[in-house]
């Protein structure tokens, strides 16, 4: 016996039986994909709208987001830049693993550097305003976490800069 009775896992989980499962994941990172799409000694760089206000300013950021169960990474970075952008990725390449706390959260975030086909479209106005090509050496200070981790990366050609 592992010394634990009903009555002490009720105690330690509370009466919910949902109450463990829940809280439990919730304390479990979640990942994520930063994808910093290059062209022409460029960035792809998206104006975050004001919803996203990170330290009281609003900010940039690159495409990407959540990576589903047992979605396979290169499928999620296809995935992430038709649905936030609109355009289709000709190759990538995983450069970087950092974590990011921003909004009391845990993330563990996958950065790729990646190669598109089309325009960049606004297709989520609720989260970006806008799209903007930026030159490697005048990217704005303003970023979130994410994109400033993934860029660093790519930069300073280190694959962790941020745990």
């Amino acid at each position: 016996s592992n010394g634990r009775t009903a009555d002490s896992e009720s105690a330690y989980f509370g009466s919910n039986p949902n109450w463990a499962a829940k809280n439990m994941i919730e304390r479990f990172p979640k990942i994520c994909i930063s994808i910093l799409v290059i062209k022409d000694k460029k960035f792809l760089l998206g104006l975050l709208t004001k919803k996203w206000e990170y330290l009281g300013k609003q900010v940039y950021g690159v495409p990407g987001r959540d990576i589903k169960f047992r979605e396979k990474i290169g499928d999620a970075i296809k995935r992430n830049i038709k649905d936030e952008i609109g355009c289709a990725v000709i190759k990538y390449k995983i450069i970087a693993v950092n974590a990011n706390y921003a909004f009391d959260n845990h993330f563990i975030g996958i950065g790729v550097t990646a190669k598109i086909e089309g325009t960049p479209k606004l297709l989520k106005p609720g989260d970006w305003e806008k799209w903007e090509w930026f030159d490697m050496n005048k990217i704005p200070k303003n970023l979130f976490p994410d994109a400033e981790n993934v860029i660093t990366c790519y930069k300073k050609k280190k694959f962790i800069v941020a745990e």
